[in-house]
C-alpha cells in the first residue's frame, strides 16, 4: 500500500511540476486522474480487508477514505471518461460526434 501510495504521489508532483513549465496536456493529466483513482480504491480496499471486521469502523478511517474515493472516482468519470480521453490522443479518434 506504501508503494503505491508513493508511486500515486510522485505522478502528482510530476503533474504539477508540468504545470508549472506550461507543458501539461490534457492526455496527462486524463492519464493521471485516471490512474491515481484507480489505485487509490485498490489501495483502500486492501486496507479494508486487511482490517477484516474493523475495517467498516469509523475508529480506522478506513471506511471514510473509501466513501471518498468512491465520490471521487464516480464524480470524475474516473477510469472510463479519462480512458477514452487518452484513447482520443493515442489514436486520433474520437469516441463522440
Amino acid at each position: 500500500m506504501l508503494a503505491e501510495v508513493t508511486a500515486m504521489q510522485l505522478y502528482c508532483l510530476r503533474v504539477s511540476r508540468l504545470e508549472e513549465q506550461g507543458k501539461l496536456t490534457h492526455t496527462i493529466a486524463a492519464l493521471a486522474k485516471m490512474n491515481n483513482t484507480v489505485k487509490a480504491r485498490q489501495v483502500i480496499a486492501d486496507a479494508r480487508d486487511l482490517l477484516g471486521g474493523n475495517g467498516i469502523l469509523l475508529d480506522y478511517h478506513v471506511k471514510r477514505h473509501m466513501t471518498d474515493i468512491e465520490a471521487i472516482y464516480t464524480y470524475e468519470g474516473a477510469e472510463h471518461v479519462q480512458s477514452l480521453i487518452v484513447g482520443r490522443d493515442i489514436t486520433a479518434v474520437g469516441a463522440f460526434t
